[in-house]
């Protein structure tokens, strides 16, 4: 037994009772203040912690808890974090991985237990069963999963997982080569959009170019507020994402210049022509709801002023960065960003131009993080992938019927960010001069190819407005607000790659006018 407080503990490897105890929570919460900012899924970075909180506690078995902490930070925001725990002790606790230890007690350690090799067998168990366990404090935990699902868990049973190691915000653990269990890091109460995304798209409008929905595992409260923990998807073997499979593209045509060779760009402009169907599918998948939640509903006049008004704001927080950042730049950036400041008024009148006085289409779900690394390259085909929205987005901001072309802006941007980013990634300044016009000329064929793709597999969908004309000025809308939002990272933390978003915002707005 263990004494922690004025505790004592019979069975010591259980973390719930560890937290149980007051003097043991703060020194774990503590801890917490300098673990977290060290974790890649933690999402925080760029503020400072104010203090951290056990919001709940959720034993699924005698080894592993899942702890709920809400980080209250010195902003004003308070995001809650998921960390499925463990205690280890003796020689078991000196194996454990360094970078999973939380803090030390007594003999042992309690540490982040999503690398443990048995982790996800524990999760999958319960959800083969569907469980539903009482875990305390008027909390619920549920898992269940689809007959296949169920199939696939048994198939996989006893072989290893794998964590990937190139995930930002959560924990996907691969199984058998079979199956992904993907643990939700930054949390929030609602529905998680992806656990219900995925599940539509497989089971309702059978869009096969998604892994397929398996399984899910939810917290629910006594007063029924849903925190969604994971999701149980088919592994799609695949060749990397998108955005690699350009990266090393664009690296093999600036060394074909530089050795004279011609370039022909054919292949890869099927393969972007290709991601435009695909994108199509998925938005026409995402016109087959019928329920509440998925249902098309008209665009109104209201939806159009209500977007305006979202890219003016954005437009007023990028202006308020870039004059926050504006006096570390210098020569001919600094002139352009100066220039942005300058001009907000151009800036509200274009996109006041750009939105239509009235338009016929429908809005639907969508993406809503729609990028070169959301896609997957498989046997010459794109998988798509989460569809959790921005995870830094409220959950009521991530689930709202929007116009697709919001996706469309943001493959556009992206084949923007690889066209000049590679540039700065993979040549030599002094050859830069030579290898700008390649870049630039990439990026004009593989974006026409990839529209072209798109808008010709979404013929007839009401998706799009019913004018042409329309459609381009709310494409362009879009786009202009996702080259704002991009300024505001690369002004404050990456200058070198400022000039990426600036002109994007230049081909669409004079930022050198009077």
């Amino acid at each position: 037994m263990v004494k922690t407080g004025r505790q004592t503990l019979e069975n010591k490897t259980e973390v719930s009772a560890w937290l149980a105890d007051k003097a043991f929570k703060q020194t774990f919460c503590g801890a917490l203040e300098s673990f977290l900012p060290t974790k890649r899924w933690y999402s925080a970075k760029d503020d400072t912690i104010k203090a951290v909180d056990v919001e709940a506690v959720a034993p699924l078995s005698a080894k592993t808890t899942f702890a709920v902490v809400r980080v209250e930070l010195n902003g004003g925001d308070a995001p809650m974090f998921i960390i499925p725990l463990r205690a280890a002790f003796g020689e078991q606790a000196k194996a454990v991985n360094p970078d999973a230890v939380i803090c030390s007690v007594e003999d042992g350690v309690i540490f982040d237990a999503a690398g443990e090799s048995d982790f996800s067998a524990g999760v999958l168990d319960l959800m083969a069963k569907d469980a539903m366990l009482a875990v305390g404090n008027g909390l619920t935990f549920k898992a269940s999963a689809t007959a296949k699902g169920k199939a696939l868990i048994e198939a996989v049973a006893g072989l290893p997982q794998k964590m990937m190691g190139v995930e930002q915000s959560n924990t996907s653990l691969i199984v058998g080569k079979k199956i992904m269990l993907k643990v939700y890091r930054r949390v929030a109460y609602g529905e998680n959009p992806e656990i219900v995304t995925s599940a539509f798209l497989t089971e309702t409008a059978k869009f096969e170019n998604t892994p397929a929905y398996l399984g899910k595992a939810e917290l629910v409260s006594a007063d029924g507020k849903i925190l969604g923990v994971g999701i149980l998807q088919a592994f799609v073997a695949n060749d990397g994402d998108g955005w690699g499979f350009t990266m090393n593209y664009l690296q093999s045509v600036f060394a074909k210049v530089k050795n004279g060779e011609a370039i022909d760009h054919a292949d890869y402009l099927k393969t972007a022509a290709l991601l435009g169907k695909r994108t199509a599918e998925m938005h026409k998948a995402f016109a087959k709801g019928t329920d509440k939640v998925f249902a098309p509903a008209p665009v109104s006049n209201a939806d159009l002023t209500d977007w305006t008004a979202q890219v003016v704001a954005q437009a007023d927080r990028t202006i308020a960065v870039a004059k926050a950042n504006v006096a570390s730049l210098t020569g001919e950036m600094r002139r352009k960003v100066e220039n942005l400041i300058a001009r907000r008024d151009a800036i509200v009148e274009r996109i006041e131009a750009l939105v239509p006085s009235d338009v016929k289409c429908m809005k639907t779900r969508f993406h809503g993080d729609y990028h070169l690394g959301q896609v997957v390259v498989a046997n010459g085909d794109f998988f798509l992938l989460d569809f959790e929205g921005e995870p830094l987005r409220p959950i009521a901001e991530r689930q709202i019927k929007h116009c697709v072309l919001k996706d469309v802006a943001g493959m556009v941007r992206s084949f923007d960010y690889a066209a000049f980013g590679s540039v700065l990634m993979f040549v030599a300044e002094a050859d830069r001069p030579q290898m700008l016009p390649v870049a630039a000329e990439w990026q004009k064929q593989a974006t026409e190819a990839f529209l072209n793709g798109y808008f010709q597999n979404m013929a007839g969908c009401a998706s799009l407005p019913d004018k042409a004309a329309d459609t381009q000025k709310l494409l362009d809308l879009f786009i202009l607000e996702k080259a704002l939002y991009e300024v505001i990272y690369e002004v404050a933390n990456r200058p070198d790659w400022l000039a990426i978003p600036m002109n994007g915002l230049s081909r669409l707005i004079d930022l050198d006018g009077e």
